[in-house]
């Protein structure tokens, strides 16, 4: 068995965006609650700290971080029409990002195998000078610079498999060789961005994977498109450390997307990311919760991928089979990056 860390905290319930919103406190409520009930003897539990204001700006422009904290005085603040604060929501978010450092840290310095980090406000996508789609600062995206500034890494690997793509990760890294962003998404859907064109800009140009997908497509699809073209695509990029943007919203029961995921899927797709690192970096791994709304899909997709996390890297992975719907996207993702990566 390996050894899982799990970052949880009820300070996360803090952030309230309103009666009515999607992004509940309920959320982490309930995802905790699951994992404190798993018996599971290689299960170790953290408490996140605080991302510092470097690590922050690492990724957000100081006048935004400084927009944010003023909202701390403030009962409600409207970044959009999505996208709302109340006065505990930046204290909240610096800890959302702090968690999955918390997570990375402990990976890095050999104290668990993997991480699965029960974070909210989600991240991934917060623009370098802007919040949107619930999110004010990019968790994932500021544990990827953290992992180059400050340990020295030269390969970082972002999966991100909410069913929204990640706009804001995908911008802060569109033009750097370090972070190859791959992104599976409903298509169109909200940002409206992750078509197969955007792979890229300059040094960063076939470091942007994007796998846009139409609505009802499933497991079978979803382990089409991690083994025809995000693994190999892996297997040749060789990551030193992979970040999982980890949304359960792609599931058939989330009331904000229309994709057919099941709780088997979500298993299947973290053993694919286990295996690959496994296989280049010595299973460094660490999962952020993005997005999800229903509650009891979260639970059991969470419970599902963390059960995963604490397998053996080497049990069989069981190939693609169906999903034919969704190759000719792949044909076309292949023509655009594939004369960058072996996709053989």
């Amino acid at each position: 068995m390996l050894k899982t860390g799990v970052v949880a905290d009820r300070r996360y319930l803090k952030h309230f965006a309103g009666r009515a919103h999607p992004e509940r406190p309920e959320r982490a409520e309930v995802m905790i609650e699951m994992a404190e009930s798993l018996t599971r003897p290689d299960l170790r539990f953290m408490a996140p700290r605080e991302a510092t204001q470097e690590e922050i700006a690492s990724c957000h422009v100081a006048e935004y971080i400084a927009t944010v904290a003023r909202t701390a005085s403030m009962d409600r603040f409207d970044f959009d029409p999505d996208t709302h604060s109340s006065r505990d929501s930046y204290q909240t978010a610096i800890l959302a990002a702090g968690g999955v450092l918390t997570a990375a840290e402990a990976v890095m310095d050999g104290a668990i195998d993997n991480g699965f980090a029960i974070v909210r406000p989600p991240g991934h996508h917060a623009l370098p000078n802007r919040a949107m789609g619930f999110c004010f600062f990019n968790n994932v995206a500021i544990v990827a610079k953290w992992l180059i500034e400050k340990r020295g890494l030269k390969r970082v690997m972002i999966v991100d498999w909410d069913v929204h793509h990640g706009n804001g990760s995908q911008d802060i890294f569109y033009e750097s060789p370090e972070v190859l962003y791959a992104s599976t998404h409903q298509f169109p859907e909200y940002p409206g961005t992750g078509s197969l064109h955007e792979i890229g800009y300059g040094a960063g140009l076939g470091f942007n994977v994007n796998a846009p997908m139409p609505a009802e497509f499933g497991d079978a699809e979803y382990m089409r498109v991690f083994d025809r073209l995000i693994m190999p695509i892996g297997r040749h990029f060789k990551p030193e450390f992979i970040l999982v943007s980890c949304g359960f919203d792609a599931h058939y029961r989330d009331p904000l997307a229309q994709m057919r995921v099941t709780e088997a899927g979500f298993a299947a797709m973290a053993r694919r990311m286990k295996r690959l690192a496994a296989e280049c970096c010595g299973g460094k791994m660490v999962a952020a919760l993005e997005g999800g709304y229903e509650l009891e899909a979260i639970v059991e997709s969470g419970r599902a991928v963390i059960d995963e996390f604490g397998r053996d890297a080497d049990e069989p992975i069981r190939p693609d089979d169906g999903g034919d719907r969704v190759m000719p996207m792949i044909e076309r993702a292949a023509q655009n990056v594939g004369r960058f990566w072996n996709l053989g």
